[in-house]
């Protein structure tokens, strides 16, 4: 009961610190006015480049979609590490390994709480941007996927930043990874090895086969399990670099 009550607390005070900064608070809402600009934007490029090039878009909209989609667990990522960062400079973590809540089971809320509010919003992106059909319970395993693309992108940046000021030159050179998946709907699949090494390949790929069922030749969820156990690999890789590098700046 203690714990939970802690957890609680942690809830609270971040919604509270996310409130009082204006970046924190716009990053917060941009999945949806990512999803209201995909709804419109899309769709208004497609008749722009029909009646002036002659030529469709919507060949391109899996791999827009995957943009979209894959953009913001890495928004609540970035928000995330900004919060992380902010509560390194301020000695947070060095507080609470004298109380009750270790270091491990305060980093497991905020994982928890980003996995699913990732989800939950990536389905709302999903369905708003609606460029593909794709059926409830694939979106569901697809952005469950996604979602942890979120904590990934905290505990990395927070891996190579000191301050929030590396933290945001380093989330701005990390939109290549979001960019790099999208590779995978272009070039050839024996070259695939070369982006595969980016988490938001296998959630790619995913929506590629639902779209394209001769891509590959697994089902889509088999890409989905593939990212899954990598993105977690990456994910216990990254964290225990973290707590190393808390450790040697005590």
């Amino acid at each position: 009961m203690i714990l939970m009550g802690k957890y609680r607390e942690l809830l609270f005070s971040q919604t509270k610190r996310i409130g009082k900064d204006n970046l924190m608070l716009l990053l917060s809402v941009y999945p949806a006015l990512l999803g209201i600009i995909g709804r419109y934007l899309v769709p208004w490029l497609r008749r722009v480049f029909i009646e002036s090039f002659e030529y469709d878009i919507i060949v391109h909209y899996p791999a827009i979609l995957v943009f979209f989609i894959l953009a913001n667990p890495y928004i609540y990522g970035a928000l995330a590490a900004f919060t992380v960062l902010e509560e390194r400079e301020e000695g947070v973590f060095h507080a609470i390994r004298v109380t009750p809540l270790t270091l491990q089971r305060y980093m497991g809320a905020k994982i928890f709480g980003l996995v699913v509010i990732s989800i939950a919003s990536g389905m709302f992106v999903t369905w708003v941007v609606n460029l593909i059909s794709i059926g409830l319970w694939q979106s569901f395993v697809i952005n469950t996927l996604l979602a942890f693309a979120a904590p990934f992108s905290m505990i990395a940046i927070n891996c190579y930043s000191n301050n929030r000021v590396e933290g945001f030159a380093l989330t701005k050179g990390s939109g290549i990874l979001i960019m790099l998946p999208l590779l995978g709907f272009y070039i050839p699949e024996k070259f695939h090895f070369f982006v595969a090494i980016i988490p938001g390949y296998w959630p790619a790929m995913s929506i590629n086969k639902v779209v394209n069922p001769s891509f590959g030749f697994m089902p889509y969820w088999s890409y989905a399990v593939a990212g899954f156990v990598y993105i977690l690999v990456l994910i216990r890789i990254f964290h225990k670099r973290f707590e190393r590098k808390l450790s040697e700046s005590r």
